[in-house]
């Protein structure tokens, strides 16, 4: 069964539940489980249909990863039990229980039928009250008349506006939702990255090389004239000279190299190892920080009408695009470069002292700005990004919160096409629609992303102020 076999960590949705330890025999599984008949039933029509053909289920003696089990009880007594809450059908919600065997255990499945248009609100026909001395969860009672709905992964009493949308759905008169445009932003292209693991490869060769040490440098030759007084000097200055640098080495503030060249060779091929993990995020951040990539969308209500809790989601499905909001960005950095086999020589009177081989990392990255989750996005098989609800007066226009789009070198120049759809909570009816985003016929590479970027001199603002 596909609830046993889900990973652990798989929530409970608006259209399943599942129970693990659960005798029906008992009065207060009897209550819980016709609680969750009633939410599902009591859903939005135009939600419900989304998955599993609108049906509710409710799965008892399973859970991800966990499979107990429950006790078979015959269907007549399993309706005898849960109808004083539910109600008899037609005047209640569908349903029907059903055992299935799983590994050698059987798991109860109640099946909701779809909640439709037309339907009124199913209410609670007795009540329950939890006993506390059973260590029972008090906020599980049922009262007589009230109505449950079922939200995105709970089963609560409804509020306000699940009453509205419960009106709506009796009255069977809602309108449908039209008029609605989805917008690129005119200057938003996708971002081409050659990231590949042929190109990550290939810098790790060139980092190598790069970091191979020169040879040696050859002392320079003394031409003076032997016995002479030019001769004495520069024998009295070397003699100082070591005499200096043995002081310097003996009270630590000389130190020469003392690696091996197999050990420099281990912190280079240490460094590579590390840099390569992360190269691939580590380019798509510094990408991010040039803006590339950059999408912004908005979406306009072309009615007299205002629309309430527009929900807009796309779809890009193609292999090789990969989708980022903001707060998703990696903060990831590469580690530094070893210093070059020889250069480890510091001294006061060392002309090179702090001298370091350059590396790759910010001085002055800009910050991530930390946000709460405007867009959710789904990598699995292709990119779906799902953008909070939004109101919508009468002509009106709303930006959506800005994400951004990399794609792999294939596509450079091309265009993508996505699929997007958008429902409201007062209006019935999906509306799908086509977009189109052009990806940037450059292709960067990782030395281009690398790189610093260079900043303005201050003649270069002097000289685009006078433009201005």
């Amino acid at each position: 069964m596909a609830i046993y076999k889900a990973p652990v960590s798989t929530q409970e949705t608006n259209w399943v539940e599942w129970k693990g330890q659960v005798d029906l025999g008992e009065k207060r599984w009897q209550a819980q489980l016709s609680r969750q008949i009633l939410g599902m039933a009591n859903r939005d029509p135009e939600v419900a249909a989304k998955t599993a053909a609108g049906c509710g289920l409710v799965a008892v003696g399973v859970s991800p990863g966990e499979l107990v089990g429950t006790i078979v009880y015959d269907s007549a007594m399993i309706e005898a039990w849960l109808t004083p809450y539910v109600g008899r059908f037609p005047d209640a919600p569908q349903w029907a229980p059903a055992y299935v065997e799983v590994d050698g255990k059987q798991v109860l499945i109640l099946t909701i039928e779809p909640a439709e248009v037309g339907h009124r609100a199913w209410p609670c026909r007795k009540t329950y009250s939890p006993d506390p001395r059973t260590g029972e969860d008090p906020k599980m009672n049922l009262r007589d008349g009230a109505v449950y709905v079922r939200h995105q992964a709970s089963t609560v009493e409804a509020t306000g506006a699940d009453h509205d949308m419960l009106s709506r759905r009796a009255a069977g008169t809602r309108r449908r939702i039209s008029g609605i445009s989805l917008l690129v932003a005119p200057s938003c292209r996708v971002v081409s990255l050659d990231v590949t693991e042929d190109a990550v490869a290939a810098w790790a060769d060139r980092e190598r090389e790069a970091m191979k040490p020169p040879p040696p440098a050859q002392p320079p030759k003394w031409s003076v004239p032997p016995g002479s007084s030019l001769e004495a000097t520069a024998l009295r200055v070397a003699d100082l000279a070591e005499q200096a640098n043995w002081a310097l080495s003996k009270s630590g503030i000389l130190v020469g190299e003392t690696r091996t060249p197999e050990a420099y060779e281990a912190e280079v091929d240490a460094y590579i190892a590390k840099a390569t993990k992360v190269l691939q995020w580590f380019v798509i951040k510094r990408a991010y920080e040039r803006k590339l990539g950059r999408v912004a969308l908005s979406v306009r209500n072309n009615t007299d009408d205002p629309i309430h809790r527009l929900q807009v989601e796309l779809l890009i499905d193609a292999t090789g695009i990969l989708a980022l909001a903001e707060a998703d960005m990696p903060t990831v950095t590469l580690p530094k470069r070893p210093v070059m086999l020889g250069m480890a020589r510091r001294s006061l009177f060392d002309p090179l002292a702090g001298f370091r081989v350059p590396d790759y990392g910010f001085a002055s990255a800009a910050a991530l700005r930390t946000m709460s989750r405007r867009v959710k996005i789904d990598h699995e098989n292709s990119e779906r990004l799902t953008f909070d609800p939004i109101d919508l007066y009468a002509e009106e226009t709303v930006d959506l919160e800005e994400f951004y789009l990399v794609a792999n070198p294939a596509f450079a120049g091309a265009t993508l096409t996505g699929q997007w759809s958008a429902r409201a909570s007062d209006v019935g009816g999906v509306i799908r629609e086509t977009l189109e985003i052009e990806v940037d016929p450059e292709v960067w590479t990782i030395e281009e992303l690398l790189a610093e970027v260079a900043k303005p001199s201050a003649d270069d603002e002097d000289e685009a102020g006078e433009e201005d």
